[in-house]
């Protein structure tokens, strides 16, 4: 059996358990709120890990996602500001916040003729915690609940899905997995930039304006998944470390393997968070006891 026969085996056995496994009966109602949650695991893990893949190829750099350089703290602080405002998220205050923060820390880790990596992880993690402290005291003094802000921080894939909000989330999903579809041709210049900036360049590559176009657009993915789903960590940190080691350096088959991969894993981490305990999870607690020590890990190799 393939890599990618038991790869696609293990994504379809994530999507059966998403969907069987509970403490609760398999009604019609709970049936389809299953089904929703599978759609927007796959949806949240797949783009996470995607834009993870696209990141560390971009920078050189085997720690960097969507969490640590900020982004998703960002999108949080935005999401919060929507609700406090409008009552609900809104997606477009997810997005600027996640533009904003990821910008700011683009910009305090460039130097002369590159990105200082160091920097980058530095000022991504500390607005992140900057973020989330925001987030804290925005949503406390809006009145919301504790729980509220945990799933918003932490991530929640049981969001109820009616009438008022189904067809906002169909039209992010879609865009969101459009702007991935496009950002994969981009496999080739990744794979030329992980060779190095000096190569890249002499090969005829923009790479401040390749580097910009990559970070607008992850920063727009990851708003779009935040404003669903909460800040999910870990996920664009672990698994394309995981399809590098199955598939290679390749960018053609680790941006797709990334892809179905996060997907598997925020699957089966969704389906610990609401078995483990009594009380549902905030699933990225659980990605978070996986992710920790993996990134203590990559850190010290």
């Amino acid at each position: 059996m393939t890599k990618t026969a038991l790869i696609i085996i293990i994504f379809l056995a994530a999507i059966a358990a998403g969907i069987l496994v509970g403490p609760a009966p398999l009604e019609s109602q709970i049936l389809q709120l299953r089904i929703w949650r599978v759609v927007l695991g796959v949806f949240a893990g797949g783009v996470l890990a995607f834009c993870g893949c696209l990141l560390q190829g971009l920078f050189g750099n085997p720690l960097v996602e969507p969490y640590t350089l900020g982004s998703a703290s960002g999108a949080a602080l935005g999401a919060s500001v929507g609700i406090l405002i409008f009552g609900a998220i809104n997606p477009a205050l997810a997005f600027l916040g996640s533009l904003g923060v990821g910008f700011f820390v683009y910009v305090v880790a460039r130097i002369e003729g590159g990105i200082l990596r160091d920097r980058l992880i530095l000022a991504g993690v500390v607005m992140s915690f900057l973020c989330s402290s925001l987030v804290m005291i925005i949503m406390v003094m809006g009145g919301r609940e504790l729980y509220e802000v945990l799933y918003l921080l932490m991530g929640y894939l049981g969001t109820i899905i009616d009438a008022t909000n189904r067809t906002m989330i169909i039209a992010l999903i879609v865009v969101s997995l459009v702007l991935a579809a496009l950002l994969y041709r981009f496999h080739r210049e990744l794979d030329i930039i992980s060779q190095g900036t000096e190569t890249a360049a002499s090969l005829g590559i923009n790479i401040q304006r390749f580097s910009l176009i990559l970070f607008f657009s992850s920063a727009l993915l990851v708003g779009m998944t935040v404003s669903i789903v909460g800040a999910i960590g870990f996920v664009g940190l672990i698994v394309p470390h995981v399809s590098r080691l199955l598939f290679g350096p390749k960018h053609r088959f680790n941006l797709a393997a990334s892809f179905i991969l996060g997907a598997t894993f925020l699957l089966f981490a969704d389906m610990l968070s609401r078995t483990i305990t009594v009380y549902e999870l905030p699933v990225g607690v659980v990605t978070s006891l996986v992710g920790v020590p993996f990134f203590i890990y990559l850190y010290r190799k």
